[in-house]
């Protein structure tokens, strides 16, 4: 192995044998949000100031119905790059979204007295 090996042993990062750019790669074609959440949570592992993968990440998360773990990487793709229109739009999405479920938990409840 040369020098140039060596280095990119020590300075490229891998969880399972792949780089941030192969994770996420595979997010992006995977289907079952499940997978996605193992893909890009392995993508922020690797590269935790990537605003992206956190967004993306947010959305799988979202998708599950893991509203609170999604807020949370909304907000830390906003901590990394304030003005991703992205992450904004979709925190308030899931801002609105966890209102409405509120809501209607509450008038469920109310419906059982």
């Amino acid at each position: 192995m040369g020098l140039k090996g060596f280095f990119e042993q020590i300075f490229t990062k891998k969880i399972d044998g792949k780089d941030s750019q192969e994770w996420f790669e595979q997010g992006a074609k995977e289907k079952d949000p499940a997978k996605r959440v193992e893909c890009f949570g392995n993508v922020v592992k690797l590269k935790p100031n990537f605003a992206g993968a956190w967004n993306l990440l947010g959305n799988a998360r979202a998708e599950l119905g893991e509203y609170k773990e999604a807020m949370k990487c909304y907000e830390e793709a906003l901590s990394i790059r304030p003005s991703y229109r992205e992450a904004l739009y979709n925190k308030e999405n899931l801002e609105k979204k966890m209102k409405e479920a509120e809501a209607e938990a509450g008038t469920e409840a109310g419906k059982g007295e």
